[in-house]
């Protein structure tokens, strides 16, 4: 039974930690992704570096602002016509509590990005946008929610530009609040033909916001709108979708929804520690819906004064997307959670989970599976964490080891899946395990999945990338953006090493690269099958150290050592090595005192293990 560290849940934004039971989690896949011995540490400062001919990353933005969503990713990019790329974010030009928070934006016009900077498109403060399209009417539209300065939730600014690119945003605030009710947050958009659908929630009550909304018996819930561009009106406000009340849901969420439109076919999916993962679907552009439990929770309408078991969920981290033919694909990350506490409204999870399911629905609902996960690189079988991987401190919210699935279908039908995971080869000196960027795709329309391919691990160690979006079209590439940093965790009081700049990404990855595992940098991503190779020991060393290793085969091996920076600093080749059990000698004395990674090459194969120096 995989454990993690006991957090008490009172909202999607602040867990409290409350107990320290640790255990590893035991899932493994079959692909394992290599570490580049080209990547370099990065922080602030970065502008380009390219893999190949088709596939680069540049930054685009900054930010100090490092909390870009509660859970699911929001729709933070969008390729358009002529090759043209615009970008949003959640931007601030200074620190907490981030008094210049708003939009950002840049744009591709074909030849070049513009100046990255965090200077933001609003004159409100807003956070969390949402960026679409609008093809009919040829005009970028980007919502973010609006927070007064008495701290109630001021509504949802919506600001729009006629035509791409460099222009004037004009705002205005929708969907707004009243003297009695607070406005909506964290609202997620599509465009479907003539209307915009909106998804979004509800605020929690607080000293300055003690209305608290309640619709449909459900506690600041979630609320869906639509919104008619050639009429310029709203035809629903903040209002239930059909099944949502409180027969099976007791409270809303920030971020636990996405939402995807594809001609007149809309679809929304919902999910939460405590609540049902449900998808909600339209034929008719949002004028009405029907509503599928793809996967119940164990207590409806779970009040937090109700025992509940030990029990698997997810973790809020869901996304949808739709296909041409309207088939709805759905992604969510694995979460557990645990109540044996009645006196308070809080919830114990497990944030060490590591899976990320999928299912559509052109398939029965028993057909959910799992189909990927934070890899095992070095096929050791375990998950090799550091040992503070989910102190507060290390960890975004409630989210678990794999979370963040972000999905896109090219007009191919090939599916393309992105997420968020822990790496076992890149570890902060205070023992924390760096997040990057991971991708798989499907060519049969979700039947099968490729092996898990690790596309930011080339940008460098001890850098985290975090909150990546996929654009929803694509021309041969996919068009990504994420969070950029050299810290690990979102910044808090707890966390103040987060604190700083951060660096906005765009990368691009041409398909054929990522058909032919080329975006690491170390050629086709295959499983190592010929040989594994263990831990040196002793470890920490003085320098002298040996690496166990096994090996089907006779065969010859190299091995490389490379510093923190990417530069290698050691290499031997080992000939004539007898088939099984072995080890390697390394005379490692000239070295300084340090944390060091270590690979084994041979027969197109590379296992990295990280030592230590004394």
């Amino acid at each position: 039974m995989a454990l993690g560290l006991f957090a008490a849940y009172a909202n999607a934004q602040t867990p409290v930690l409350t107990g320290p039971n640790v255990s590893r989690p035991a899932a493994k896949y079959s692909d394992h992704i290599q570490p580049s011995p080209v990547r370099t540490s990065q922080g602030t400062g970065f502008t380009q570096k390219a893999l190949g001919k088709k596939s680069f990353a540049t930054k685009i933005g900054e930010t100090q602002n490092d909390q870009q969503t509660n859970a699911t990713i929001y729709r933070r990019i969008q390729l358009l016509n002529d090759g043209k790329v615009s970008a949003t974010w959640t931007t601030s030009a200074d620190g907490a509590p981030y008094a210049t928070r708003g939009s950002g934006y840049n744009h591709f016009n074909g030849t070049s990005w513009g100046a990255a900077s965090a200077v933001k498109i609003e004159s409100q403060r807003t956070g969390f946008p949402n960026y679409v399209y609008n093809p009919t009417t040829n005009e970028e539209i980007i919502t973010a929610h609006q927070v007064l300065s008495s701290g109630v939730a001021g509504g949802i600014v919506m600001s729009r530009k006629s035509g791409v690119g460099p222009g004037t945003w004009t705002s205005s605030v929708v969907l707004d609040t009243t003297p009695t009710i607070p406005g909506v947050l964290w609202l997620q958009t599509a465009v479907s033909g003539d209307y915009l659908i909106a998804i979004g929630s509800y605020t929690d009550s607080s000293s300055t916001q003690p209305n608290r909304v309640v619709k449909g018996g459900v506690r600041t819930p979630q609320v869906y709108s639509r919104y008619q561009f050639s009429t310029n009106t709203w035809l629903v406000k903040n209002e239930l979708l059909p099944g949502y009340d409180n027969e099976r849901y007791y409270a809303g969420g920030g971020d636990n929804y996405s939402i995807d439109a594809n001609g007149t076919n809309v679809a929304i999916i919902m999910g939460g520690l405590t609540d049902d993962l449900a998808l909600w679907k339209s034929s008719d552009a949002g004028a009405t819906w029907t509503k599928t439990i793809i996967d119940s929770f164990p207590v409806p309408a779970y009040d937090y004064k109700k025992l509940v078991d030990t029990s698997n969920t997810n973790d809020g981290a869901v996304h949808v997307t739709l296909d041409n033919n309207g088939v709805a694909h759905c992604f969510w990350a694995r979460a557990r959670v645990l109540d044996n506490n009645l006196d308070d409204e809080s919830i114990n999870y497990y944030p060490g989970q590591n899976a990320i399911l999928y299912w559509s629905d052109n398939t029965p609902l028993d057909s959910q599976r799992v189909i990927a996960g934070m890899p095992d690189v070095n096929n050791n079988g375990q998950l090799d964490l550091a040992d503070s991987w989910n102190d507060a401190s290390a960890r975004y919210g409630n989210h678990s080891i794999a979370t963040m699935p972000y999905a896109a279908i090219d007009d191919n039908g090939t599916i393309f899946l992105i997420f968020s995971a822990l790496t076992e080869d890149d570890i902060s000196t205070d023992n924390k395990n760096f997040r990057d960027v991971f991708l798989l795709y499907s060519k049969d329309g979700g039947a099968t999945w490729s092996g898990i391919q690790n596309v930011t691990a080339w940008l460098g160690l001890n850098v985290e990338q975090i909150f990546a979006s996929l654009s929803k079209k694509m021309d041969g590439r996919l068009h990504m953006t994420f969070l950029q940093k050299g810290s690990i965790g979102r910044y808090s009081e707890t966390n103040p090493g987060a604190a700083g700049t951060h660096e906005i990404m765009y990368m691009v990855m041409d398909t054929a690269d990522i058909f032919g595992g080329e975006i690491t940098g170390l050629g086709k991503i295959r499983n190592n099958e010929l040989f594994t190779v263990g831990q040196n020991f002793p470890n920490p060393s003085n320098g002298n150290t040996i690496i166990p290793v096994n090996f089907k085969s006779a065969t010859t091996a190299t091995v490389t050592v490379v510093d923190l920076l990417g530069k290698e600093v050691y290499s031997q080749t080992f000939e004539n090595i007898a088939a099984g059990n072995g080890q390697l000698p390394l005379n490692l004395g000239s070295l300084n005192a340090g944390v060091y990674v270590y690979s084994v090459e041979a027969d197109g194969f590379k296992t990295s293990r990280r030592m230590i120096i004394e």
